[in-house]
């Protein structure tokens, strides 16, 4: 089996035993620490936005983003963020990162539907056309988001920045939905 469906696997693995958890279905969520297995280059591989990329960035005139969410998974799963962006601009804009002080790393993400199978892999930027939007939902393009000081309460409201090709950036407050929700 090819080593990145093998680490998909893993990974809907982690998440259906943490989805199990959160809805009081087994015990433990010992398996959950399975799930991380696929991204072991985490610290290595993934596209890195340093704090000045963001707090140097123009808030933008033209792009914005809304309607955000994330899955409250238990720890040490990690979770995702769910949102719109939209691109009142004339021209393309290309979302190159995110950034949450809730969480200490945030990724890109897509999910891929090939063959029967899922796959979730990390994308280095997602366009949104001139004068258009995209939705990020629930089996499609998300923000993967990892190693939370603690986990975010169901309820509670955590910020988060989109940074963009451009220079320029958005901001969002997104709610801390339970673990079993499917879409906003």
């Amino acid at each position: 089996m090819k080593k990145s469906i093998l680490n998909g696997l893993l990974v809907l693995a982690g998440v259906a035993t943490a989805l199990s958890a959160s809805a009081g279905n087994i015990d433990s969520a010992q398996p959950l620490l399975m799930a991380h297995a696929g991204h072991a280059k985490a610290e290595h591989g993934h596209v890195a936005h340093n704090a000045a990329a963001f707090a140097g960035a123009k808030v933008s005139d033209t792009i914005s983003v809304s309607n955000c969410w994330i899955r409250a998974i238990p720890l040490p799963a990690p979770s995702a963020g769910y949102f719109l962006i939209k691109n009142g601009g004339a021209k393309e804009a290309k979302l190159v990162g995110a950034a949450s002080a809730t969480y200490g790393m945030v990724m890109l993400h897509q999910t891929t539907h090939e063959g029967g199978m899922s796959r979730m892999s990390e994308v280095p930027e997602i366009v949104i056309p001139a004068g258009g939007e995209l939705l990020f939902k629930p089996g499609g393009y998300h923000a993967m988001l990892e190693k939370p000081a603690k986990a975010p309460e169901v309820g509670s409201k955590v910020g988060m920045d989109f940074l963009f090709g451009n220079g320029e950036k958005a901001s969002a407050e997104c709610e801390v939905k339970p673990a079993n929700t499917k879409a906003h």
